[in-house]
């Protein structure tokens, strides 16, 4: 697969491999009914190309993504809609696509595409041989931040490990923007050992070791903060950046990703900042 390679105002970009899964997002307010679950079947018959856990859970984030900035609830009706159709086609990418799913949301959706799952293995459909390997738990790895030497920002670096396979991120934070995530970059395998290489080489401040729990309250804030803007954005007409690269995963769908990586890390005892723009509509702090 191609390489995702994006830097952050200017620096060089840190590189490695990744596979580029789930690109397109469905937009489901521009699209009618029909149109829409045609994207969804095309998306789930491509399950039967896939042969890691990691890219299938990154082509499930490009259907889950249409819930970003959304509530839970706004998410679940989409859900809905996917699980019911994974379930009539009953293939074994739909299931692959079912457990995808499970292992990307929360409750209350999660349930359902689990349940939904469970019906067509009961059946006799048959997954991918690397379909179990998402019941295998996933563990935290390694924390790590570099400091901007002007004190703009940071850039962030997690990895992850399940069924012996390695995934992660990089983050770029910019503080001069509320902390807002600047990009997000995943990586996996060799390309995430080469990606945290090339940054500790290329950044000029020294790393700083995170905890677990630290590490989730600044990806956390970060996201959030992110998600805030683009929303504002939106809904002021405003056009938001494609990425630069043909082959780069759009923020909203790694997002889904990192999410779910951040729920298996401890809580960290303060609270998430709270951001107050006066330029924006007051629903959408």
């Amino acid at each position: 697969m191609s390489p995702v390679s994006r830097g952050r105002k200017g620096k060089e970009n840190k590189r490695g491999e990744v596979r580029r899964g789930g690109a397109d997002v469905v937009e489901a307010d521009d699209l009618g009914v029909a149109e829409m679950m045609a994207e969804v079947d095309a998306r789930i018959t491509e399950f039967e190309q896939v042969d890691e856990p990691v890219d299938g859970e990154y082509l499930a984030a490009g259907l889950l993504a249409v819930g970003y900035g959304e509530s839970a609830d706004y998410l679940d009706v989409f859900v809905r809609l996917f699980v019911d159709r994974a379930e009539e086609l009953a293939t074994p990418g739909a299931l692959a696509f079912l457990r995808c799913v499970t292992a990307l949301i929360a409750e209350p959706s999660r349930t359902v595409a689990q349940e939904a799952a469970d019906r067509l293995a009961a059946a006799g459909v048959v997954p991918a041989a690397w379909v179990p390997e998402l019941d295998e738990p996933l563990t935290a790895g390694e924390f790590v931040r570099w400091p901007d030497m002007d004190g703009t920002g940071a850039t962030l670096f997690g990895s992850f490990a399940r069924a012996g396979r390695t995934d992660g991120f990089l983050i770029f934070v910019d503080d001069e923007n509320c902390g807002a995530a600047y990009d997000l970059a995943p990586f996996v395998g060799e390309g995430l050992t080469e990606s945290r290489r090339l940054t500790d080489e290329q950044e000029p401040a020294d790393e700083e070791l995170m905890t677990a729990g630290e590490f989730r309250w600044h990806v956390h804030a970060a996201l959030d903060a992110r998600a805030l803007h683009d929303r504002a954005a939106r809904e002021a007409g405003v056009e938001l950046e494609e990425p630069e690269e043909d082959d780069a995963i759009p923020h909203e769908v790694a997002e889904v990703v990192v999410r779910a990586r951040l729920q298996i890390l401890p809580v960290a005892a303060k609270p998430l900042p709270i951001h107050v723009h006066p330029e924006f509509e007051a629903g959408l702090v």
